[in-house]
């Protein structure tokens, strides 16, 4: 893995086709690298935008660049399965549960990976391609990745660190709701269950749970050293205050994270002979310009005007890619952006 740049920011600003630009431009400067473009935004567009239809599996657009919009419940399911199947085994255990029938049925129909948060799911996929270990990432030299807004932004990068304490506090909640259900039931009944407890079976569960923790731990660690260091960060931004005072937020939940390269200032109103109220809004536009310019001085700073129509397919988002980069693009301006 060469590099993971990863596109930012408020909904609505352009992070979509910035990011499909971005990734097609890339894949035609450099024919010998393998790219990935990914949608981690819950309002998938990747498909709108390539007149193309992109799934849940990687989708080839040319000889060198795929993209994905995952589907974060099946990746919740597949690597949650296994911790789920041996909670419950653990909880059913309890001698009390297989007393009360619709206890275990209750706990067959709650804990699934449906009951599991949306952003610990999409961070799981997200662990998924980019763990060098067991990921998918080995076969792409770049990622371009299109993230939601700040919140759920700053959620990816939390949970590789954090994901033990995240599956871990899930777990023993719901765990110790059963615990809690049951506590009265086996005071009552604790002389008539004792025959029934395997306390040697519970503890071999709770060794192999103890061990996926630690597994599911390094992998956290391996992704969050990645993305230390091969990670670059591009915050998208439109010149208005709102999208202004969220890349200033972005850059400072994130810093911790990853290493912020650059701002894409997008959707800047071409100047016009006929239209005044245009020429006004530019105006308006480019002091916002300046503002982020000096807020974000010691970074690259791209400002790409407003095409006449909207970019879709490969035509389209390549022309936005020369207006965001310029005609003669090189591509280590894109992968290492420097102030010149």
């Amino acid at each position: 893995m060469e590099k993971i740049i990863v596109l930012g920011g408020k909904g609505g600003v352009g992070k979509s086709t910035i990011s499909a630009a971005t990734a097609i431009v890339l894949s035609d400067l450099l024919p010998d690298k393998k790219i990935l473009l990914i949608s981690f935004d819950m309002a998938h567009n990747l498909t709108d935008l390539f007149n193309s239809e992109i799934g849940n599996k990687l989708t080839p657009l040319s000889k060198n660049l795929w993209a994905i919009e995952p589907d974060p419940d099946e990746y919740a399911e597949r690597y949650t399965k296994n911790l789920i199947t041996k909670m419950k085994a653990l909880m059913k255990e309890m001698p009390i549960v297989g007393l009360i029938p619709q206890l275990e049925k209750f706990m067959d129909n709650t804990f699934t990976a449906d009951s599991i948060p949306l952003a610990l799911k999409n961070a799981m996929f997200f662990q998924e391609i980019l763990d060098a270990e067991g990921g998918e990432s080995r076969q792409f030299d770049i990622i371009v990745a299109d993230f939601p807004p700040t919140g759920n932004m700053v959620a990816l990068f939390e949970i590789p660190e954090d994901q033990v304490k995240v599956v871990l506090k899930y777990s023993l909640n719901f765990y110790n709701s059963i615990k809690e259900a049951v506590r009265k039931f086996s005071k009552m009944f604790r002389k008539l269950i004792k025959p029934f407890d395997d306390y040697k079976k519970r503890r071999e569960l709770g060794k192999e749970i103890f061990q996926m923790l630690v597994d599911l731990e390094n992998r956290g660690e391996r992704i969050t050293e990645l993305i230390h260091k091969v990670g670059s960060l591009r915050l998208v931004s439109i010149a208005e205050k709102p999208s202004f005072e969220e890349i200033k937020r972005a850059r400072d939940l994130t810093k911790k994270y990853i290493k912020l390269d650059g701002v894409h200032i997008n959707m800047i109103t071409p100047q016009s002979k006929k239209c005044d109220f245009c020429n006004n809004t530019r105006s308006i536009q480019l002091k916002y310009v300046e503002e982020i310019r000096k807020e974000f001085n010691n970074l690259k700073i791209w400002v790409s005007n407003r095409l006449e129509k909207e970019p879709f397919g490969l035509i389209g988002l390549r022309k936005l890619a020369q207006e965001v980069y310029g005609e003669k693009i090189n591509p280590d301006d894109i992968l290492n952006p420097q102030i010149y």
